[in-house]
């Protein structure tokens, strides 16, 4: 069994409510893009899976664990602009500003970080939102100099489910991928760490995160305290050859 030393996070659904923070982010970006046409703000919220009633969105929504290019295109079209960096961008930048605003971040998320760091563990984060972003994100909930390596679709490495961003943290620290966990809430995630070569590990904090996990993931857990639980008895496992983990 290889020795973890990196923990890789996604961000949304993982350290983030999910519809807590995007469902409300992206009315309000959909109000701006709009401009008070409440016809186009309704054929906008459907592109993208928005149920604006119930403030959540619909299961396969393409908003969900894709990038910017996942959903945006479709936007320009409705407004009649080309998708092009300019359009991304502002994009980019409401939601910034939009889920600041909106931001949600699960309670567990600072005292389990600090937990894994004292255990000896790196920490990264690979999330399909803009790196500007995240890192917005990280430092409003207080835990951005806790990470070693923070990536986004746009950082040059590829959004998930390519392997990218966790061969670039392995590489950044120096470590084989095989000593990486990626704790994510989605199949990309999953997909992510196989194809890297790392461990995937499922965090299903809602029954609909655990059912789309089921069978993709090595192991799922419902927090950052039964992560850490598993990992301390991971490492007191011994090997064959009689050291432990």
């Amino acid at each position: 069994m290889t020795r973890l030393t990196g923990i890789l996070f996604d961000k949304d659904g993982t350290l983030l409510d999910f519809d807590a923070t995007w469902a409300p982010a992206t009315r309000d970006v959909l109000e701006t893009l709009a401009e008070g046409d409440g016809a186009l703000f309704r054929r906008l919220a459907l592109a993208c899976g928005l149920d604006v009633g119930a403030m959540t969105f619909l299961p396969g929504a393409p908003i969900i664990a894709g990038d910017t290019d996942a959903y945006a295109p479709v936007w320009a079209e409705l407004l009649g602009c080309p998708y092009d960096a300019a359009f991304e961008a502002r994009v980019n930048a409401l939601y910034r500003q939009a889920s600041l605003a909106s931001l949600s971040g699960y309670d567990d998320v600072a005292g389990g970080i600090d937990a894994l760091i004292a255990a000896g563990y790196r920490i990264g984060l690979a999330t399909n939102d803009s790196e500007a972003t995240a890192r917005a994100h990280l430092d409003a909930l207080g835990v951005l100099d806790r990470f070693d390596f923070v990536a986004g679709y746009d950082s040059g490495h590829g959004a998930k489910p390519l392997p990218g961003m966790v061969l670039a943290f392995a590489e950044h620290l120096g470590i084989p991928p095989q000593a990486v966990a990626l704790i994510g809430d989605s199949t990309h995630d999953m997909d992510a760490a196989r194809a890297a070569g790392a461990e995937a590990v499922g965090i299903g904090r809602t029954p609909a995160a655990r059912e789309a996990l089921s069978g993709h993931a090595d192991m799922i857990v419902p927090d950052l305290a039964e992560l850490i639980r598993h990992l301390a008895g991971r490492e007191r496992q011994p090997l064959r050859d009689g050291r432990s983990a």
